[in-house]
């Protein structure tokens, strides 16, 4: 949800496009106009006062007597006769059967005869036309039904002997047979128009405004979807929420994303990014439970996750403040912070296979202290050559005596190690090292990846103490220290040096 509220502006877009798509659409359309008229149905059977003595009501039910009726405009006859009516304006039958459409009142025999067309007159004479052609039509069915009945009524009438014929029961049938005339004269389809359809004075279609609304709340619902749709198919992890929603670590530290942490070697970064490595330093120092971290390793879960370049940074950090740092750069696949230092020469690799000493290791890289603030060294041992097995090295005696001394000589060891989901590089150090800190650049890393790593690390019972964002937006307004000065640098120094 984090995640679709972020794409608030897609979802705008979406709807406002949606919007105004409908709006010019509705626009462009051509006019209609409605015109109705109202006729009503009735519920006496005509045709039982020939059947019966008295009239009978042979169905009470106005839905199914409106129901039969609107079945009676669909009639080809009905659309014929209304053709006819209309035949000056060209249209035909089936023309005329589309425009014209029958709405019944629920608990009614009231039928509405809707006629739509581009011509406000055209429209009312469509309806008349075919409310017109429907009574005409039910006059003929009903004419029919009372022939039917005067032929069976007469039949009955001659099948008496003469005898019978003069009796009661042949007047009684002589009577009927004289009503038919009267009764078949008066009849009106049993369909009465209750009111006849008017010119309508205004369009009913298009309504701009009402469909620009629809629009926009159709297309702030397809933009919802979408966003949704991209949060759920996107496994990259975009906000520091989802790393501790995922792996319950402590975040040490808020990167703010900077070109001048990877431009940085021997020169310090921004003032933002350097308060926040800062900030990262002291926390790290009260999160190791039972005893200083000395000696840290940095993994990731990805590649290009930024790992090596927080490492060195976050060794400068923690020079600024008066410690003596080493940073071993541990990742010999490789290796990005000889390259970028212009390093070169006896290394990591060459240490532990026990063909150079620590010493002979060691290169003292002289940090610029910046606006005149004095120049300070933070110690790096290179990875050396590749080997052909790095993790056959790491494993091998000379990684306990070279970590043991390093504790000895150094108040801060940082270890660039790779990826632990890709190389096993860094599992081959975890029962010398003090802590794991884990990189995560937003928008790298993925909820798999960091799954794997999880897995990988507690399986190892790896001392993981916590986490580092790196390319955090959010980070840029550090604070009281979005608006540090280089120059400020060195009067901050002092005090993070006093606390130690």
């Amino acid at each position: 949800m984090r995640r679709v509220i972020k794409q608030w502006w897609l979802i705008a877009l979406c709807g406002l496009v949606a919007c105004v798509a409908a709006y010019v659409a509705s626009s462009s359309r051509t006019e209609k106009y409605e015109a109705t008229a109202v006729i009503e149905v009735g519920s006496i059977d005509l045709i039982s006062v020939f059947l019966s003595d008295e009239v009978a009501i042979t169905d009470t039910d106005p839905e199914r007597q409106t129901a039969s009726a609107v079945q009676l405009f669909s009639l080809p006859n009905v659309r014929d006769r209304a053709a006819k009516a209309l035949a000056d304006t060209g249209l035909s039958p089936d023309a005329i059967g589309t425009a014209v459409r029958i709405e019944s009142t629920p608990d009614s025999s009231v039928l509405r005869v809707i006629g739509r067309a581009d011509d406000p007159e055209i429209a009312k004479r469509l309806a008349n036309s075919m409310t017109d052609a429907f009574v005409q039509q039910r006059k003929v069915f009903v004419r029919d039904k009372l022939v039917q009945a005067k032929s069976q009524v007469r039949k009955q009438f001659n099948a008496l002997s003469a005898e019978d014929q003069a009796s009661e029961t042949g007047q009684l049938l002589q009577d009927r047979l004289r009503q038919v005339g009267v009764v078949g004269a008066l009849s009106d389809g049993n369909v009465s128009i209750v009111q006849g359809a008017r010119t309508p004075t205004a369009a009913v279609s298009p309504k701009p405004k009402r469909d620009a609304m629809l629009g926009l709340i159709a297309g702030l619902l397809l933009g919802t979807g979408i966003a949704l749709l991209r949060a759920r198919l996107d496994d990259r992890i975009r906000e520091t929420e989802e790393l501790t929603e995922l792996w319950d670590l402590p975040i040490v530290g808020l990167v703010p994303q900077t070109k001048t942490l990877k431009e940085s070697g021997r020169t310090l970064p921004d003032a933002a990014a350097l308060e926040a490595l800062s900030l990262a330093r002291t926390n790290l120092r009260y999160l190791h439970v039972g005893g200083r971290v000395k000696i840290l390793a940095v993994t990731s879960a990805l590649e290009s996750e930024g790992k090596s370049t927080l490492t060195w940074n976050l060794g400068i950090a923690s020079a600024m403040a008066g410690s003596k740092v080493l940073v071993v750069e541990g990742d010999m696949r490789r290796p990005v912070i000889s390259g970028r230092l212009g390093l070169s020469g006896v290394g990591l690799s060459e240490v532990l296979a026990g063909l150079e000493s620590v010493d002979q290791a060691i290169h003292h890289v002289a940090v610029a202290g910046g606006d005149g603030g004095k120049p300070f060294n933070v110690d790096v041992i290179p990875a050396g050559l590749v080997p052909p097995s790095p993790v056959a090295l790491l494993e091998g005696p000379q990684t306990k005596s070279l970590f043991a001394e390093l504790r000895e000589r150094y108040d801060v060891v940082l270890i660039d190690t790779p990826p632990a989901t890709v190389v096993a590089d860094a599992l081959s150090i975890v029962d010398e090292i003090d802590g794991v800190l884990i990189v995560s650049r937003l928008g790298t890393v993925r909820r798999g990846a960091l799954r794997r790593l999880r897995e990988i690390l507690t399986g190892v019972n790896a001392p993981v103490i916590g986490q580092i964002v790196n390319s955090d937006v959010a980070a840029k307004g550090y604070g009281y220290y979005s608006s540090y000065t280089a120059g400020s640098r060195k009067a901050a120094k002092e005090p993070a040096a006093a606390t130690r």
